[in-house]
């Protein structure tokens, strides 16, 4: 790969069949990041500061519209409850994410229960950004090394919820404390690499302990793993 090039051709491939949206106004700085996509991630964003100008459904055969929401130009805590979030874009984007967020924002672990996969703050680099990008096609999930998230502290959950909960807990203690020392690195944007370099282990122990853990939590991929321990992960390692 070319030392100037953010990703290689073979990810700038895989990235090609599908299809990004800009949800922000047109200013210097969002028509800065469509370009930036055109260029280095060789795709062709729409933008628009109106939800209205992009479809609701496409024929891209296989491929998935990721919505990227512009958090500096709105208030982000009523808009997790707006009816323009709830109604208008999650029944329709099967991957949406925030950019312009505020390190000190806090609320990462509500935006993923209401189906939020990427976060993206104002101090992040453009390879951060290209990476991520192309981690919420591959993966699903996006949440940068050293992520702000931490477990949530239980409420009064009632009914179902409750039984979740209670049954999650149940399983965490099944977990080895290298299956939770896995998962909480998962939880803060660790690669498999990252992670062996962190335990100081091997990429095939990391991943047959990946494979352990998805089992034991009933989860197929990284990405409802890296939820399944946001949600419910209260142990400490």
């Amino acid at each position: 790969m070319d030392r100037n090039e953010l990703l290689s051709p073979e990810q700038k491939r895989l990235i090609a069949k599908h299809q990004i949206y800009i949800l922000g106004p047109e200013n210097i700085q969002n028509q800065l990041m469509r370009d930036l996509f055109r260029y280095e991630l060789q795709c062709y964003p729409g933008l628009s500061p109106d939800i209205h100008a992009f479809p609701v459904s496409s024929n891209l055969h296989g491929g998935h519209r990721l919505l990227l929401i512009d958090a500096g130009c709105r208030d982000m805590d009523y808009f997790l409850e707006s009816y323009e979030f709830v109604e208008r874009i999650m029944p329709y984007f099967k991957i949406v994410g925030f950019f312009n967020l505020k390190e000190t924002w806090g609320k990462e672990r509500r935006a993923i229960d209401a189906g939020v996969k990427g976060f993206f703050y104002e101090t992040d680099s453009v390879s951060v950004l290209c990476e991520g990008i192309y981690t919420l096609f591959i993966e699903g999930l996006w949440i940068p090394k050293g992520g702000l998230f931490e477990p949530a502290v239980p409420d009064a959950d009632q009914g179902e919820g409750k039984v979740e909960r209670r049954e999650a807990e149940a399983v965490a203690k099944l977990l080895t404390r290298r299956e939770l020392q896995i998962l909480r690195l998962l939880q803060n944007g660790y690669t498999n690499e990252a992670i062996g370099e962190q335990l100081k282990i091997g990429i095939s122990t990391v991943k047959t302990h990946l494979y352990n853990t998805y089992k034991k939590i009933g989860v197929s991929n990284r990405a409802e793993a890296i939820v399944w321990t946001v949600r419910y992960l209260k142990v400490k390692v």
